[in-house]
């Protein structure tokens, strides 16, 4: 230790005295600058030093920092920060990095540095990628995206939305995933930039998996090889796309022919060493693959391998997949027992990973195989399920924010572009008849006759540019409504796949699960599922009625949609219900918004008198005054403390929605004198009512 701290003291000594006998040699004007460039440059460079453990380099940084903020050059000192923002990515100072990363930004944009924030705002998309902050990863992505694009930078521009549907594959957004991908393909194939091509190829296969799509991931992987085949030294990305063709072929179910793949992977020279990870993933996708074919033969030390080395290079993620497919060889051999424990271990590995999309397969499978705590398994499948999709959607809605911003941002740089070309191209015109008319002077008539017919035939000229850019805008935009109708149409099937699927499979594993019990608590339990599935076909079949005309702005039937909801709740549980409102209005005409707002406001606070306030009768009413809609609901229930609830997920949800239809509402409650909520909604109509149906709701 005394050894070590003498080297040191050596090491900084030595550092001072170069520091000094190199300003020596500078001229005296250029002294100050020179010693703060040079000093944070050295610091820099000298944390680089492999023989320095990690203490030490962040030693040096720290020095370099107290330089840096010294340096009197604002652009120099930008220069400097963005150094530094860079270096301390290497390091888990999430603190140092932010108050870094946070400077250079400030810096780049006081200088006006675009090169700089552009790679300030890299620095901080990978720091938060790397924390699983998603969505504030893609946002600095888009950021850093953003000033490339302006700049013309197409290599950049491309890299950062490679990473950025990288960012949205994580959180299943395949569809945005796929489009960024194209958009950065877009950029980089007129560069030629095979390595980027590749992944970007690679990340459409991963997607076209995931979406079911086999036979396109195989054209995507091949695509992906013609570029690997390109590049200077692409055996080791060879081997990988061989495993990646492998597992497609495994999703697709030709066994046979990922077998093929896999052994080829396997038999590659020296690929244990090389690439331990890549051999280990390929030990046991042969494995899974020969167990899906009905042959096991070999296949236990196979997955033992894999196990082995998996463990060895701490891959807890990869380490889950082994144990799982351990417990596919063990069903396979009819040894329920070992399965379980198998996938015991793997869902614990799955867990500690934060690999979700396993951790749920093992609960899918413990749900069928443990028959003893298969409730508690289907209740804890369903609360992860609910909760990933319902955090994925978030995320999705704020990536569709950041797009949005992103088009506006593109299509104001266009019309900046577009002005500069029209006012260049006046200066070229009035430049040249300036010039004629100066060569051409030596008559007035036939320069003012000339001059006419130029003008005109400008000016035509002119107006069929401008005709044809009107076109063009005309058919962008028609393209660009029809793509988001498309995406929009896509997410919807998506919402009722993943939500409605996710809910009734659940239930049925609780079915599943009951089926060879025949006590009391069994049917009772299974009594409950039937009425979540009979709630799951309700939902269903509301969702379809109100998706059967387009863009949600009209759903027929409002009133007995109402009661049907509170029909469908009396029958299902001690409840009465009693909805008055006025017959001779014709509530079907209301704005389709505020319909739906209503009934999910309704299905809510039905929903929390059935299950917290214990109440006999629920009550509803709808009136008209003037040009607002008064709608009131109230129970007989136990009540609540107002102030204690008022941070409620359940009236956060009831804010939200009358704040989009412009109105106001308040909550009457107290502990054992029931709940009443009085809701107030200015009138909004379809544009297709009529004025004598306009006049009689509101009461004119």
């Amino acid at each position: 230790m005394t050894e070590k701290i003498n080297w040191l003291n050596f090491y900084f000594l030595f550092l001072i005295w170069s520091s000094f006998s190199f300003a020596q040699s500078i001229p005296v004007n250029s002294t100050n600058n020179f010693k703060e460039q040079d000093s944070v440059s050295f610091y820099i460079d000298a944390s680089k030093n492999a023989l320095l453990n990690g203490d030490e380099q962040l030693l040096l940084l720290k020095k370099a920092i107290s330089y840096a903020k010294n340096t009197s050059n604002d652009s120099l000192k930008t220069k400097h920060f963005s150094k530094l923002s860079f270096m301390f990515l290497r390091f888990n100072e999430a603190s140092l990095f932010r108050e870094i990363n946070t400077e250079t930004i400030v810096l780049a944009k006081k200088v006006k540095d675009s090169a700089v924030l552009a790679e300030a705002y890299w620095d901080r998309a990978s720091f938060y990628n790397r924390q699983t902050n998603l969505d504030s990863a893609y946002y600095s992505y888009s950021e850093a995206q953003k000033i490339y694009e302006k700049q013309g930078n197409a290599f950049y521009s491309g890299r950062m939305l490679y990473n950025m549907a990288l960012v949205q594959n994580k959180v299943r957004d395949y569809i945005g995933s796929e489009t960024t991908t194209i958009l950065a393909i877009e950029r980089l194939k007129p560069l030629n930039k095979y390595k980027q091509l590749y992944q970007c190829y690679d990340n459409l296969a991963i997607l076209s998996i995931a979406l079911g799509e086999y036979d396109r991931a195989l054209q995507y992987y091949d695509q992906a090889f013609f570029y690997i085949n390109k590049m200077n030294n692409p055996k080791a990305l060879v081997t990988s796309n061989i495993n990646n063709l492998g597992t497609a072929y495994l999703s697709k179910g030709d066994y046979k022919q990922a077998i093929k793949n896999f052994n080829e992977v396997l038999a590659t020279d020296s690929l244990q060493i090389k690439d331990p990870i890549l051999y280990a993933k390929a030990l046991n996708n042969l494995a899974l693959s020969k167990i899906k074919s009905n042959d096991t033969l070999g296949t236990p030390a196979l997955i033992e391998k894999s196990i082995t080395l998996k463990d060895s290079l701490g891959d807890t993620q990869s380490l889950a997949s082994s144990y799982f497919t351990m417990a596919e060889y063990h069903l396979y051999r009819k040894d329920t027992a070992a399965a379980i424990k198998n996938i015991n271990i793997s869902s614990r590995l799955a867990r500690e990973s934060s690999n979700n999309e396993r951790f749920l397969e093992s609960l899918a499978l413990l749900t069928k195989l443990d028959n003893k705590n298969a409730s508690l398994y289907a209740n804890e499948y369903i609360m992860l399920n609910d909760s990933l999709q319902s955090e994925e959607r978030k995320i999705r809605n704020k990536f569709a924010r950041i797009r949005f911003e992103t088009d506006e941002f593109i299509a104001e740089n266009e019309e900046l572009t577009e002005e500069k070309a029209v006012l260049s191209k006046q200066k070229q015109m009035w430049t040249g008849i300036s010039i004629v008319f100066f060569m051409l002077g030596i008559s007035v008539y036939v320069i003012i006759n000339q001059r006419a017919k130029n003008q005109k035939l400008l000016f035509q000229q002119q107006q069929q540019a401008n005709n044809q850019e009107i076109f063009n805008l005309m058919l962008a935009q028609k393209q660009k409504v029809d793509e988001v109708k498309r995406l929009e149409q896509k997410r919807i099937s998506e919402e009722l796949h993943d939500g409605v699927l996710g809910k009734m499979l659940g239930a049925r594993m609780v079915l599943t699960g009951l089926n060879k019990k025949s006590d009391e608590q069994a049917i009772l339990e299974r009594s409950q599922a039937i009425i979540a599935l009979k709630n799951v076909e309700h939902e269903v079949r509301s969702i379809s009625h109100e998706l059967s005309h387009s863009a949600y702005q009209k759903l027929n039937n409002f009133v007995n949609s109402i009661e049907s909801l509170l029909s469908s709740a009396k029958s299902n549980s001690d409840i009465n219900t009693v909805f008055t409102f006025n017959e001779d209005e014709d509530w079907d005409h209301l704005n389709g918004e505020i319909k739906i707002n209503i009934y999910r406001i309704i299905q809510e606070t039905l929903q929390n008198a059935i299950k917290h306030a214990e109440c006999q009768n629920f009550f509803l009413n709808f009136e008209c005054h003037e040009d607002t809609l008064v709608v009131t609901t109230s129970d007989d229930g136990k009540g609540f403390v107002l102030e204690k609830e008022r941070k409620g997920i359940g009236i956060r949800n009831l804010s939200s929605r009358i704040d989009k239809l412009n109105g106001t509402w308040k909550i009457e409650t107290e502990p054992n004198k029931g709940t009443k909520i009085v809701m107030t909604i200015p009138l909004q109509f379809n544009s297709n009512i009529t004025d004598d149906t306009k006049e009689r709701l509101q009461g004119v």
